[in-house]
């Protein structure tokens, strides 16, 4: 398995010639410190996975681009469908996917500032991966049984990076990998102290890629 960073919240994952993309943000808005680094462009995904309605998580025109562009199968929480103006596959917590060489399964996000926030659990046939979102710490979560685990550690409406690796330790996943941080003046962080606590922590470049097995 493939897990490349592409910037703030948003990765690809690919598997088995299967292209998963989560949670997309590439504009340029006047939001963004800097500009993106990735190019939306090289993309070719099967799938396009959504947590929640907000602007840097669903980034609707690019969306919009890539699903039209490759017949991408879209999925999200009922409120992404009406952002986008598309019809999605809709995920509540507790929801299942099966395809031919993985699962999906939405899983609760506590992220009060979203309508309806969720996060993913993706099984690569006993290989797991979550994506957890915009969340805040909660012990709900410790539940999730995950080989790696992607995490918000900016803090401002989300855990922050003490939170996260207090998750991360009751969960116990191989691999932790950073998220939503420093793309904004609010959610600054540094990830490389984490990586000082833990050898668990992989800090990833935009356009990095991490092979997991």
């Amino acid at each position: 398995m493939e897990i490349q960073y592409l910037g703030h919240s948003s990765f690809r994952v690919v598997n088995k010639g299967i292209e998963i993309l989560i949670d997309p943000y590439f504009s340029n808005d006047n939001k963004r410190l800097k500009p993106t680094e990735f190019d939306f462009r090289n993309l070719k995904p099967n799938f396009i996975l959504i947590t929640h309605e907000h602007f840097d998580h669903c980034d609707s025109e690019i969306v919009g681009i890539l699903a039209d562009k490759f017949n991408s199968k879209v999925i999200g929480p009922p409120p992404v469908e009406r952002k986008l103006g598309r019809k999605i596959i809709k995920m509540r917590p507790g929801n299942h996917l099966e395809y031919e060489t993985f699962k999906i399964r939405a899983v609760p996000a506590f992220h009060k500032q979203s309508e309806f926030p969720i996060g993913y659990l993706l099984d690569f046939e006993g290989l797991r991966l979550y994506h957890a979102g915009d969340t805040y710490y909660d012990k709900e979560l410790e539940k999730i049984n995950t080989d790696v685990a992607i995490l918000p550690i900016g803090g401002h409406f989300t855990m922050d990076g003490d939170e996260a690796l207090k998750l991360a330790k009751e969960m116990g996943p191989r691999i932790i990998i950073p998220m939503h941080y420093n793309t904004f003046n609010e959610i600054q962080a540094d990830p490389f102290e984490l990586a000082k606590l833990t050898e668990k922590v992989v800090v990833l470049k935009v356009g990095e890629i991490l092979e997991v097995e």
